[in-house]
């Protein structure tokens, strides 16, 4: 029996007539370019490819453009990433036993909220 040792390449956008001369800066979250690279790789294309490809396919439909900021789940997600920060905040602020014990003394009411959180967040999708 052969195992392929085959790797699908990247796909690179079809050719145009037109050159592509013309270049846009974007700035985006990480969350956003995480979630842009993972369909990018899921397409087999390159992250700015994806990025162009999509942008063009939303300025051609006929359709509004669907906005992160109007999507039910976002809120849940920006208290998920409060909750993330204020236990990065409590761990990284312990330098003794004196202060683990002080921060051990929140950490039960940041966990309760933060499955609050995320049963609110299984319940949206």
């Amino acid at each position: 029996m052969l195992i392929s040792t085959d790797v699908q390449p990247v796909r690179r956008r079809p050719r145009t007539a037109e050159p592509r001369t013309a270049q846009k800066s974007v700035r985006l979250t990480p969350t956003a370019l995480a979630a842009i690279h993972e369909r990018a790789v899921h397409e087999r294309l390159t992250t700015s490819g994806f990025i162009a490809t999509a942008a063009l396919a939303a300025a051609l439909a006929d359709g509004p453009v669907g906005r992160p900021e109007t999507d039910p789940r976002r809120p849940l997600a920006e208290a998920l990433d409060r909750l993330a920060g204020e236990l990065r905040t409590l761990t990284d602020t312990v330098t003794d036993p004196e202060q683990a014990s002080e921060v051990l003394t929140v950490l039960p009411d940041l966990a309760k909220r933060t499955y609050a959180v995320l049963d609110a967040v299984l319940e949206a999708a």
